[in-house]
């Protein structure tokens, strides 16, 4: 689940501005590097926005070869120790009922998503929400996730400047790829089409 924030423009002194667009280029050459695959395109579905009050949901990831296949999937619901909120269950399709019957604990859930990642390269659309609710979860159960990750959105926004948003629905028909659904591996599917197309703009310009 990627929530949005407005970014606000940068200002400051010009060496704060290069120092900032040197990382970023540091960083989209690392990202285009990983998505020469194998690496994992991931996706959690959450509770709500903050990690001090909110629980993981649901976890997804698909395990993309070098030759942009997908070759396995994971999912897995959590059960949550609160209810799930009406309004997430209208916006996922994730009910308490589901929860209740399939979900498991979050360590048992994190667990198995990590077993799943392995040491591979993580992306994530909107990366810093999924890895501010991993390190919640990280430092819930003790388990640690270590994983390089890497931001499609970010991607996006380097390979389409001319849209006028980068949400994943807005990309998902830019590139012909399916219509998110706030489902995870849904989500995580289509994210893999905006992945591989972005990569393919950059690397052509």
């Amino acid at each position: 689940m990627a929530f949005y924030y407005r970014r606000p423009r940068a200002s400051g002194a010009a060496p704060a501005r290069a120092t900032g667009a040197k990382a970023g280029s540091e960083a989209l050459a690392a990202a285009l590097q990983a998505l020469r695959g194998p690496f994992i395109v991931a996706d959690l579905e959450t509770t709500g926005l903050s990690t001090a009050t909110c629980e993981i949901l649901e976890f997804a990831a698909v395990r993309v070869g070098a030759a942009g296949a997908l070759e396995r999937e994971y999912t897995q619901v959590v059960r949550t120790r609160g209810p799930v909120p009406s309004f997430i269950s209208r916006l996922t399709g994730i009910t308490q009922a589901e929860v209740d019957r399939d979900g498991v604990p979050v360590a048992q859930a994190f667990s198995s998503f990590l077993d799943f990642v392995e040491d591979l390269p993580v992306f994530f659309h909107n990366a810093s929400f999924d890895r501010r609710f991993l390190g919640a979860a990280a430092d819930q159960t003790g388990l640690p996730f270590a994983n390089s990750t890497h931001c499609t959105l970010a991607l996006a926004r380097r390979a389409w400047p001319e849209l006028p948003s980068h949400k994943l629905e807005i990309l998902a028909r830019h590139v012909g790829a399916s219509d998110p659904t706030h489902r995870a591996l849904a989500d995580v599917r289509t994210t893999v089409a905006v992945a591989l197309a972005a990569s393919s703009r950059l690397a052509a310009g």
